[in-house]
């Protein structure tokens, strides 16, 4: 999503909720939970669990409103990459900081058709290194059996989804498509670095 469009958004949505909260131009999103980030705004309003409540239901209603293609960057190769993990001897799934409904608009806003069989989002928690430990108690449910953590693969484009795979021992596939260098995405050591999504079979293999 455009940053732009969402840091728009969110002022209008803190100034309507009458939140007090000057910093959000300032802040950085990036790899944090939607959970942590609205909670962070109410910082000055005692953490009004009400009041979140409320931000949330504001915030998503706006955005499945709202939020168009042209809003969107929709990165190279996704498809590719989709369709090759979309095979038999892959489980997809989606781990994000997003609300589950924020993610479901921004996928329908970039049309990426994403058919997951785990979901870990950040609704469920503040902290994003929690999220992919509710990957793996999923898996567990649906397919009864205890899975290795090292057989599973976080691709992102933020040190934080380096930083969240390797501390549930997962692997960690860095993207330069975000805000990010590759010479700082380097700094947190993820097992493969690449430039864009093209040709998952050649670096899918390197892992």
């Amino acid at each position: 999503m455009n940053r732009g469009f969402n840091r728009e958004l969110l002022r209008k949505l803190l100034d309507r909720h009458q939140i007090n909260y000057p910093e959000m131009e300032q802040d950085s999103f990036s790899g944090r939970t939607d959970h942590d980030i609205f909670t962070s705004f109410l910082v000055n309003h005692d953490y009004d669990e009400g009041l979140y409540r409320s931000f949330k239901t504001s915030y998503l209603r706006s955005l499945s409103k709202r939020l168009t293609p042209e809003r969107v960057t929709r990165h190279d190769y996704v498809d590719e990459t989709i369709t090759y993990f979309s095979r038999e001897q892959f489980i997809p799934g989606l781990l994000t900081g997003n609300y589950p409904e924020a993610a479901s608009y921004k996928l329908r806003a970039a049309n990426i058709s994403l058919n997951y069989s785990i979901g870990a989002f950040g609704e469920f928690d503040r902290d994003r290194n929690q999220l992919p430990y509710l990957a793996i108690d999923q898996f567990k449910e649906k397919l009864g059996i205890e899975p290795d953590p090292s057989r599973f693969v976080i691709i992102g484009d933020t040190p934080r989804d380096v930083i969240c795979a390797k501390n549930a021992g997962m692997k960690s596939v860095a993207v330069t498509t975000g805000k990010f260098t590759e010479d700082k995405l380097a700094e947190y050591n993820p097992d493969l670095i690449i430039k864009n999504l093209a040709t998952p079979h050649l670096w899918f293999s390197a892992l």
